[in-house]
């Protein structure tokens, strides 16, 4: 199966992967990144949620490699693709409003009343 190509920014002197950086520049030779295609990268493991982001055009999970430290963000689109279909039992909802929305949310046991 072909994994297929991906734009990505990258180092030209000392080939590091720009693209989960928020700098423009290399932290390590101080030269300004460059857009390369390069195969696509595929990491297997188990990964704990941590933290997530919000900006204004998405939104996502961050999740941690238990192996390496490494982190990784994951858009809500491709979240809620793996947990479609998931089974949640057990669970009490309750009635919540932000702004001028109402919804949902699971409390937990102790919230419960």
């Amino acid at each position: 199966m072909a994994k297929g190509k991906i734009n990505a920014l990258q180092c030209p002197e000392c080939g590091e992967d720009g693209s989960q950086q928020y700098y423009r520049y290399c932290r390590k030779c101080q030269q300004p990144y460059v857009m390369v295609a390069r195969d696509k990268r595929e990491i297997s493991g188990d990964f704990d949620v941590v933290d997530w982001f919000s900006s204004r055009s998405s939104a996502g999970l961050i999740v941690e490699d238990k192996r390496s430290g490494q982190q990784y963000s994951i858009y809500m689109s491709d979240v809620f693709e793996l947990i479609k279909g998931t089974r949640l039992t057990g669970c009490t909802l309750e009635e919540t409003k932000k702004g001028s929305a109402y919804g949902w949310k699971v409390i937990t046991k102790e919230e419960a009343v």
